[in-house]
């Protein structure tokens, strides 16, 4: 005798352990959401501090491209192996990922104005950078 599969009871439900309760399941969700929250808060600090590089005339070397064989874009002609070259304005020569990723991390370390922008009366100190974007 075959019986048609019927809805599943469990459904949509939430299990819980013979020794947990609801409240426990709550105070997850809670903990769980203020940990996005705090997460958020740090990431978007972050974006704040990168963005603001940006805004005092220096360039965050935010993107790069790296030398190719043969050349994508124009710009690969004047790189040897291994080099990248910033393309968020400032076409700064990295040696390798390394040196881009160091300048990455804290662009302030060693400032590169940005072409066509004022710098007058910034001092070029370090941005305060958390673990680094």
């Amino acid at each position: 005798m075959l019986i048609a599969p019927g809805p599943d009871p469990y459904e949509g439900a939430n299990l819980l352990y013979a020794d947990e309760s609801s409240a426990d399941e709550l105070e997850a969700v809670l903990t769980q959401r203020l940990d996005v929250d705090l997460e958020m808060a740090q990431m978007n600090a972050e974006a704040d501090a990168w963005h603001a590089v940006r805004d005092r005339g220096f360039c965050n070397h935010g993107s790069a491209i790296g030398y190719g064989h043969p050349a994508v874009h124009e710009v690969q002609r004047l790189l040897k192996p291994g080099q990248l070259i910033c393309t968020a304005g400032c076409d700064t020569v990295f040696a390798d990922e390394e040196d881009w990723y160091a300048q990455l991390d804290d662009p302030m370390l060693n400032p590169v104005p940005l072409p066509g922008r004022s710098t007058a009366g910034e001092r070029p100190a370090r941005a305060a950078y958390g673990s680094g974007i």
